[in-house]
């Protein structure tokens, strides 16, 4: 039994009085440690897959890219005013200590970590409630004992029905025949969960995401579906942003890390009729007008949709493709699905069409207000869209990383001004939102640390080299918003380019081939890790 706080003790001060008074001293609070039980054992743990998922308050921006790139609409004015709102999100991370992030899957927007398994397997979530109100995490279709529910209802609620704010517990789920495909079913299916203390609305803070599951003799050895090449998930709902708590983003930028939202405000019938007619954002994945990225894939890849619905009764929804086909649950060939509060389908397709295609809700009003984005399918001849595990399948044990280098270059003696430098661009996690410059960044190469300081404008100088945050909130206040930092690292000097020929990396002057060095980034107290394979710049 133990208590973890979060990151703000005044945060969860004000979260505990909240919870109490949701809760009415009826909800029962979970404070279970990183231990978990199916029907009072221990589960083989050959067969159980670990996560480790917090619940953590974010500002959520339903159209980060200021704009409609896909049909140029105007955003409603209502949108226009609060793009930004706070929300709750499941994120992952490495380990039990919840210190490092993992970096999330873009295309994936609000949803919460993919979750996965083949059946006979066993799923085990540590999860820690960092928000500022009870929560908890129920599955579907997955098998489970009464404290591994994650509802809360009457009688007996089990011990994972409400994880207090600063608590967690252990939920184990088995994923046993009944939540895999049958036969006659295609080789995979997906369940959704969600947070369940008080009802469904917790999912419309933004408290979901999913599991697949594999059928084991149609599957690879890493657990995906044999006749798939890629996996694409979407959520389609209407999130209910009529309450006060949304923001602009300038209000958000200026909060602090990880405080409430602001408290409810009285309104007359009127105002509370034309809040709920504004407050709608009709979302693809908790994204409008076409700013939801990633849906991209190669053609003649076999590809499988895993489709949801949530919300309420005007969440009826009708899938549709432009210039690509599915299979609707191996049976029927359409280019619509419909969706309900609550569904769960898959789809395959054959992406057999290349370009940049339409995809959208079918609902007139649901498109004109922004229910729709784009599915690129990438032509042969091009360069193709990576087809590494970890980038076409959802949830592999590789793609669990907290920092990612895009770009790296090594400036060899001989290339001028730059003679011995290293260029590196990359992706951390960080909180959201991320205050830079209180906050310390150390870079350690083989024997060599260098620590860097950003000002407010997100740029830190010193003899060792250069660091610059590239995405600062617009609003100048010296905050990275999103839970992921963008970074431009130049290490200068001859100590790192002689760090390099320690670790066996560079000889006379040249890389050697196929090797990449490691880089360990402490940002904050957040350690993360992640190798780089660096390329000659070319001469100044």
């Amino acid at each position: 039994m133990r208590r973890i706080l979060p990151w703000n003790p005044v945060v969860l001060a004000l979260g505990l009085a909240l919870a109490s008074g949701l809760a009415r001293g009826q909800v029962p609070q979970a404070t279970e440690g990183p231990i978990g039980t199916y029907f009072g054992r221990v589960p083989d743990p050959a067969r159980t897959k670990l996560y480790y998922i917090a619940a953590e308050p974010v500002l959520w921006n339903f159209a980060p890219k200021g704009q409609d790139p896909v049909c140029g609409k105007t955003f409603p004015p209502a949108l226009l005013l609060n793009r930004v709102s706070w929300k709750i999100r499941y994120v992952q991370y490495t380990d039990a200590t919840f210190s490092a992030r993992v970096l999330p899957e873009e295309r994936l927007g609000i949803m919460g970590p993919v979750l996965r398994g083949t059946t006979g397997q066993y799923i085990m979530v540590t999860f820690l409630n960092r928000a500022w109100l009870p929560l908890s995490m129920h599955p579907h279709g997955v098998s489970y004992d009464k404290d591994s529910e994650g509802s809360f209802y009457q009688p007996g609620p089990g011990r994972g029905a409400s994880v207090a704010p600063g608590a967690m517990f252990t939920y184990v789920w088995y994923l046993d025949e009944s939540s895999g495909p049958r036969r006659d079913e295609p080789s995979s299916k997906a369940w959704l969960y969600h947070s369940h203390v008080t009802g469904d609305g917790e999912a419309n803070l933004g408290l979901m995401g999913f599991i697949v599951v594999t059928d084991p003799a149609r599957a690879r050895a890493d657990g995906t579906p044999a006749d798939v090449d890629r996996e694409e998930g979407v959520l389609m709902m209407i999130f209910d942003e009529s309450n006060p708590s949304a923001v602009s983003e300038e209000e958000a930028d200026e909060r602090p890390p990880n405080a409430p939202p602001p408290g409810p405000v009285n309104l007359t019938w009127a105002e509370s009729a034309q809040a709920l007619e504004e407050g709608q954002r009709h979302t693809m994945n908790g994204l409008v007008f076409g700013n939801l990225p990633g849906l991209e894939m190669n053609e003649g890849e076999r590809v499988r949709w895993y489709l949801f619905g949530l919300g309420s009764e005007n969440d009826n929804h009708t899938l549709h493709w432009h210039g690509l086909r599915v299979t609707e649950e191996g049976r029927r060939r359409t280019d619509v699905v419909e969706l309900f509060p609550g569904s769960m389908k898959v789809a395959d397709m054959v992406a057999d069409n290349p370009g940049k295609w339409l995809i959208h809700c079918h609902v007139a009003e649901h498109m004109e207000n922004g229910m729709f984005t784009l599915v690129t399918v990438v032509p042969k001849g091009d360069p193709p869209v990576c087809r590494d595990p970890e980038k076409a399948f959802f949830g592999m044990p590789q793609a669990l990383q907290t920092l990612r280098f895009q770009d790296a270059e090594y400036s060899p003696p001989n290339s001028g001004a730059a003679a011995g430098e290293i260029f590196l661009a990359g992706q951390v996690t960080v909180p959201d939102p991320f205050p830079v410059s209180r906050n310390a960044f150390a870079v350690t190469m083989g024997s060599r640390t260098a620590v860097f300081s950003p000002d407010r404008s997100g740029i830190a100088a010193t003899p060792d080299g250069i660091l610059l945050v590239k995405n600062l909130s617009t609003f100048g206040n010296g905050n990275v918003i999103g839970g992921r930092l963008d970074f431009e690292l130049t290490l200068k000097g001859p100590a790192w380019a002689g760090e390099l020929d320690k670790l066996g990396l560079v000889e006379n002057g040249v890389l050697v081939p196929g090797k990449s060095p490691q880089v360990t980034l402490m940002v904050g107290k957040a350690r993360h890790v992640a190798s780089f394979s660096p390329k000659v710049a070319a001469p100044q």
